[in-house]
């Protein structure tokens, strides 16, 4: 009986060298890196984020039209020059002032430069206030769609950075259940344990290679999104420079939540673009209701040289100087009296205050529940944390239970099985973390400052 105790132990020292030095749920050594794939920081992600943005250059576009329409509001002012020459030749009847006819044969040539304005001074006055208002507003909207491709950009990293962690694990759960199973087949193979237990591992190890290979394809499929996102070529692989998600803190989140709630309606970009949008309906409406009071005016100043003469004879050139001012009323419709339009601009305006009001209740909800997505992200990473501490002593008394003799291999397996979920959860927690912080910073407009 001693004898056999004996080869039994020196059976599993044995196998217990045959391992290595080191327990055997080490980190196993990150994976060559083929030469297609590039690694990438978050740092560096976000510098890249809405370089090649559609949706960025969209609303930059629309951020030049709105410039645009801006500067053509305020030429509305400029008077406009006009240069020409004119020739005009009459042969024939003619008619007289009192009535008689007469054949004549005469012509006029004529050179001038006309400085002309003629301007709808309360359209144009109230439009070129509306406009600045809308030039701001498309700013507003760049700025909220450059934080929304900072936003889209640090989750899909995240999500890259969760599906390494994940593959990761699953590859030190394949080799840690290949080890024991060649120890246990060892075993089988002199007599030391029964062969159906070798068997039971083979299991345990095809399944821990399934989900390696689900981890795989987790991780082409986030590095492929990451590249949608930042628009790279995607026969580029990108993969993250960590192997393990910081914790970023860019909102405390023992910050008051009405404090937040203040931070995000004074900073949201889409608040300033919405209040800019409503301020340019208010200048809109004011238009159309005083704006018909103003006269409109008319300028023309004319400076020329002409000469004719009967027949194909042309005096020397004598100047010619013209010049008219006017002021005028207009009713009916687009003036006095038109009060469709004055109807349509405060409905414009009640439609902008409805949005508003519906925008920045949005936003109070995004706070509230951005904040608490952070908070459970946090508790849910120290939890897991413990709960990796937890597995991992659990796994640790197991093999030392192993190296005694005095176990079982269903105990072995689910303490390999719990320290590996428990490694996954918390990297899944971390990532989360990560995503909550950023998303908490995009809901107070903190974002991209």
């Amino acid at each position: 009986m001693a004898s056999a105790a004996a080869q039994l132990r020196g059976a599993l020292a044995l196998a217990i060298a045959l391992l290595g030095a080191g327990p055997a749920y080490a980190v196993a050594p990150p994976p060559e890196v083929p030469a297609t794939v590039q690694r990438i920081d978050l740092a560096t992600a976000l510098r890249l984020a809405g370089v090649n943005n559609l949706d960025l250059a969209r609303v930059r576009a629309a951020q030049h039209q709105a410039q645009a329409a801006n500067d053509a509001a305020t030429l509305r002012f400029v008077p406009s020059l006009t240069v020409g020459e004119s020739l005009a030749r009459r042969s024939g009847a003619d008619q007289q002032t009192s009535g008689a006819m007469l054949e004549v044969d005469k012509q006029l040539y004529r050179r001038a430069a006309t400085v002309g304005l003629s301007v709808e001074l309360g359209d144009a006055i109230f439009s070129k206030l509306a406009a600045l208002q809308l030039q701001r507003a498309a700013s507003e909207d760049v700025n909220a769609e450059r934080a929304a491709a900072l936003l889209a950009t640090a989750d899909a990293y995240f999500d890259l950075l969760g599906a390494v962690a994940e593959r990761d694990i699953a590859v030190q759960s394949v080799q840690i259940s290949q080890d024991y199973q060649s120890q246990l087949e060892r075993a089988a193979a002199i007599g030391l344990t029964n062969r159906s237990e070798a068997l039971r591992l083979a299991v345990q190890t095809q399944r821990a290679k399934v989900a390696l290979r689900g981890a795989e394809a987790h991780v082409r499929i986030a590095a492929a999104r990451l590249a949608e996102v930042l628009r790279i070529d995607p026969a580029v692989v990108l993969m993250p420079a960590e192997h393990l998600a910081a914790t970023p803190l860019l909102v405390r989140l023992d910050t008051p939540l009405t404090q937040l709630i203040h931070t995000a309606l004074r900073q949201r970009p889409e608040l300033k673009a919405s209040a800019a949008a409503l301020a340019a309906a208010e200048r809109q409406r004011t238009g159309a209701k005083y704006g018909p009071l103003i006269p409109s005016i008319g300028a023309v100043a004319l400076y020329g040289e002409a000469r004719g003469a009967a027949g194909g004879a042309l005096s020397p050139y004598r100047a010619v100087h013209d010049y008219a001012v006017g002021l005028s009323w207009r009713f009916g419709p687009g003036g006095l009296l038109d009060f469709s339009r004055t109807e349509a601009a405060d409905a414009q305006l009640e439609r902008r205050q409805i949005r508003a009001e519906q925008l920045r209740q949005g936003i109070i909800e995004q706070v509230v529940s951005a904040l608490t997505a952070a908070q459970s992200a946090q508790d849910q990473m120290q939890m897991t944390q413990r709960g990796v501490a937890l597995a991992e002593r659990s796994l640790q008394l197991s093999m030392q239970r192993k190296n005694f003799g005095v176990y079982a291999v269903t105990e072995v397996i689910q303490a390999q099985q719990d320290f590996a979920h428990a490694r996954s959860s918390s990297a899944e927690a971390l990532s989360n973390y990560g995503k909550a912080q950023y998303a908490l910073a995009a809901a107070i407009g903190r974002l991209g400052h």
